[in-house]
């Protein structure tokens, strides 16, 4: 009679955002074996790490192994030599994370961008597996992204690849259309991320259009004159973002992830855009939807924290 071995666990991910941490236990195939939601805790950073704590102690105690290696990927950047992060929407600002949830729990702890945590996941067993150069794009809230080479993240001096929203704007479309330029979060005037994002498509209906509208209600009739006209300009501008990608990285394949990318048909739609904003005679990348869907970030998170400590990412 044969025994089944029980499948080992290999770390943790969290999913750290502004309102929700996600925990979830990974076994050694990368598989989902245990996961749970919590409200983030916005009142200071001491409830924050309580509740990191609580989280890893509860999958660590599950998983029968004590200093099970954690990965946390969350929206902001993470300074390479200090490790003090800088992110608008956490109590965590200005805070070393890793090195003070290190102090309470020991074992590893790594803390990463959420979008290169997506683009890692996607570039190791998702949908960009087997391909060498994969970026994954967010258009969610915020627009951003990560760069994988061979299965591992580019980090560059600062943690900067994949900080793509914060290209500026063509001027040809700004014109052509007589968009607005508007302050970015990050104090610079019109970055892609302000009519890009998901938030920067509702600015862009109100200033196509005279009258707000979100992405899902764009999505759900994009035929609509109005919508289709949004959709176009919006297809455009994204199509310049992406041969920006094409011209500095030429990845081979880019995975979109983030609110928008559930819109039916967006990769179809930015292919198409690409393949007459790019330089001619060029093959383009690839564009395909996330194998992980928003599950990504935290599997990606979780597996950085397997990988080598070249550079702890920032």
């Amino acid at each position: 009679m044969s025994v089944s071995t029980p499948e080992l666990p290999a770390a943790i991910g969290v999913d750290l955002g502004g309102t929700k941490i996600e925990a979830t236990l990974f076994g050694s195939d990368m598989t989902a074996r245990d996961t749970r939601r919590r409200p983030t805790p916005r009142e200071s950073y001491a409830d924050l790490l309580g509740a990191l704590e609580d989280e890893v102690s509860r999958l660590r105690h599950k998983s029968g192994v004590t200093d099970l290696p954690v990965g946390i990927g969350l929206p902001g950047l993470v300074d390479a030599q200090s490790g003090v992060s800088v992110c608008a929407n956490l109590v965590a600002d200005g805070h070393a994370l890793a090195r003070d949830l290190t102090a309470r729990i020991g074992g590893r702890v790594v803390v990463a961008n959420d979008c290169k945590c997506f683009a890692l996941s996607e570039a190791c067993g998702g949908a960009g597996a087997g391909r060498a150069r994969v970026f994954g794009l967010i258009l969610g809230t915020g627009l951003g992204g990560g760069l994988c080479q061979d299965g591992k993240l580019v980090l560059g001096l600062n943690g900067l690849p994949g900080e793509i929203g914060h290209v500026a704007l063509p001027a040809h479309l700004v014109a052509r259309h007589d968009l607005p330029l508007v302050v970015c979060g990050c104090g610079r005037t019109g970055c892609m991320e302000t009519l890009v994002s998901g938030t920067g498509m509702a600015r862009l209906a109100k200033a196509l259009t005279g009258r707000e509208r979100g992405g899902p209600e764009i999505a759900a009739a994009p035929d609509e004159p109005e919508n289709a006209r949004i959709l176009h300009v919006w297809s455009a501008l994204a199509a310049e973002l992406l041969h920006s990608l094409q011209l500095h990285i030429d990845p081979d394949c880019i995975v979109l992830g983030g609110g928008l990318s559930n819109i039916a048909g967006l990769e179809s739609r930015l292919a198409d855009a690409l393949k007459a904003a790019a330089l001619p005679s060029v093959r383009l990348p690839e564009i395909v939807k996330p194998a992980f869907g928003d599950s990504s970030g935290g599997r990606g998170a979780a597996l950085l924290s397997l990988q080598p400590n070249e550079r702890d990412m920032p």
